[in-house]
């Protein structure tokens, strides 16, 4: 719409339009926001339409669709294989069921729809979780429980043969494999999106890990049976370590905890004695200083003390002789010629006099300013020699830390992944960390330490970090109970 037709709107003529001057609205006539006037004129009105943060401001540079694409194609790909494979187990389960429930066809028929539709179900909330970047865990264990309820199914109708077994489980553990992946998968990517920093692994990929347990206990075993002795003790310590003597403690806790208090105290006992040193050296310096100014002081008073003698006896003799001038000149009219000599030999006399008087008071207030040099060197080496004492001593208090520290690594060292792990989450709580003693970021927290605990495996950290929670919590409510 033109301002012409907006002008004609409010009444007014073409001619008008012409001869009305516009209102700036950023040039300082009207300000932005300012209510309208009565009158006339054309104002100008601007509108912003926000788009985002562009292409060069996201965080992953893009929309990523290369990847969305391809999990888009897998989906389908997924989604016609699961219609093949209820179509291919419904009829296996309609007839297992229909065997074993007495030859009713309307239960055998719901019977052998429920696990294709909690599968199905599954699937989906699953996948609602993982586009909302959320967890998906309890979904996609439901989606396995019904797939291994289909499985067994299919696998005690099919042929009592390895190849009718094959068949059997084709279409199961396929589908299980692939929506498993999938949903994972698609969690990552809305995780990406959303620029959370969130990580699941399949839980079939759990499974996997079977074989090496069953291999590692089989080694255990053969040990057992070469040299029974050391293993034997092995088991032995490893028990008595993790065994609780109490309630969330353990042989090896209690090491740890007089470790660390060991370690403690002698930090305690360094600052104290670093601290001492310092207040030491303080008094030192300042006594040093104080003495200093006080001998400046003294020497000062000292020689304004003798600069004033001095200048009262330069008067006094100048005072004098000024006299004997007066007498001799009061003589000289009697014999003038004699008095005249004798006036000024006695006046050089005097002169000498007084100037080797000044001369004698100025050695002796340079002698006491050289007195008051060497003594304020002399204080300085004492304050130097004092700082070097001091340093000497904070250097080996600072290595009576380092070697507390050190004690308290190889303490840490020598302990136990549980008790490591402990002592890390122990910290957690020092720190005030928000996630302490809460069972929800169990899993969390092992996945951050149990790199840095020194364990081998995540679940290991997962288990261990639930009996620690476990027992801290139960020490927090014995601790209410008894207070």
């Amino acid at each position: 719409m033109s301002i012409k037709s907006l002008w004609r709107r409010k009444g007014g003529d073409s001619a008008d339009l012409d001869r009305v001057t516009p209102h700036m609205v950023n040039g300082g006539q009207i300000a932005p926001g300012a209510p309208w006037g009565s009158e006339p004129g054309v104002r100008e009105i601007r509108q912003y339409a926000y788009t985002g943060p562009s292409r060069a401001e996201r965080k992953d540079g893009g929309r990523d669709v290369l990847s969305g694409s391809l999990l888009s194609v897998a989906g389908l790909v997924i989604a016609g294989a699961l219609v093949g494979a209820g179509y291919v187990a419904y009829e296996s389960q309609r007839l297992f069921a229909l065997a074993h429930n007495g030859g009713d066809h309307t239960r055998a028929a719901i019977t052998a729809a429920l696990p294709d539709a909690g599968w199905v179900a599954m699937a989906l909330v699953a996948l609602v979780a993982a586009l909302r970047g959320r967890s998906s865990v309890r979904a996609r264990v439901g989606v396995l429980i019904f797939f291994a309820l289909s499985l067994g199914a299919q696998v005690m109708y099919a042929q009592h043969s390895p190849e009718g077994v094959l068949v059997a489980v084709i279409a199961p553990i396929a589908l299980a494999w692939m929506l498993e992946s999938f949903v994972v998968e698609v969690r990552r990517w809305a995780s990406n999106r959303r620029g959370l920093d969130l990580d699941e692994s399949p839980v079939l990929s759990s499974f996997l890990r079977l074989p090496w347990l069953v291999a590692r206990l089989g080694l255990w075993l053969a040990r057992m049976c070469i040299a029974w002795r050391s293993t034997w003790g092995g088991l032995f310590d490893w028990v008595r370590d993790e065994a609780p003597l109490a309630p969330g403690r353990t042989a090896a806790s209690l090491r740890a905890d007089r470790a660390i208090k060991q370690a403690g105290s002698a930090e305690e006992a360094a600052a104290r004695a670093r601290e001492a040193a310092l207040a030491a050296a303080e008094e030192i310096k300042a006594a040093a200083r104080e003495e200093a100014d006080q001998t400046r002081r003294e020497a000062a008073e000292e020689i304004a003390a003798a600069r004033k003698r001095a200048e009262q006896e330069i008067s006094a003799a100048r005072a004098e002789a000024e006299r004997q001038i007066e007498d001799a000149r009061s003589w000289s009219q009697q014999t003038a010629g004699e008095v005249q000599q004798q006036a000024a030999a006695l006046v050089e006399q005097e002169r000498a006099e007084a100037r080797a008087l000044v001369e004698q008071e100025r050695a002796r207030a340079a002698e006491q300013l050289r007195q008051v040099e060497r003594e304020r060197t002399a204080l300085a080496q004492r304050v130097d020699a004092v700082e070097r004492r001091w340093a000497a001593e904070r250097a080996e208090r600072d290595q009576e830390l380092r070697q507390a520290r050190t004690a308290y690594d190889r303490v840490m060292r020598n302990s136990s992944g549980k008790v490591r792990l402990a002592e890390l989450y122990a910290r957690l709580g020092e720190q005030g960390d928000p996630r302490y003693l809460d069972r929800s970021y169990v899993a969390e927290l092992a996945r951050e330490l149990y790199a840095a605990a020194g364990l081998a495996s995540e679940g290991t950290a997962r288990t261990y970090m639930g009996e620690i929670v476990e027992a801290a919590l139960a020490e927090r409510a014995e601790q209410g109970v008894y207070a």
